[in-house]
């Protein structure tokens, strides 16, 4: 079964990229949901229709310093090392 569509396609394309992550995305009544896949399970609420003008970047950011949202694309593949 698909989600809706978000009707922003930047908001949209921030939904999908947390799909892409496995991140889980659920539809509320006025926003989404986003889950993250780690056991501390993170959260975020991504407005159906945000207000301000910066709200994209401001969700990148959010999501950047409040959650592991960045710790998958840090992670290197097996047998890499940091250095």
């Amino acid at each position: 079964m698909t989600r809706p569509r978000h009707p922003d396609k930047d908001l949209e394309r921030i939904l999908k990229e947390a799909e892409d992550r496995g991140w889980r995305v659920e539809r509320g009544k006025r926003y989404y949901k986003i889950y993250c896949p780690c056991p501390e399970m993170h959260k975020k609420s991504v407005h159906l229709t945000p207000s301000d003008p910066g709200y994209r970047r401001n969700l990148l950011g959010q999501l950047g310093r409040a959650t592991c949202w960045c710790r998958e694309s840090d992670e290197k593949p097996e047998g890499e090392t940091r250095g």
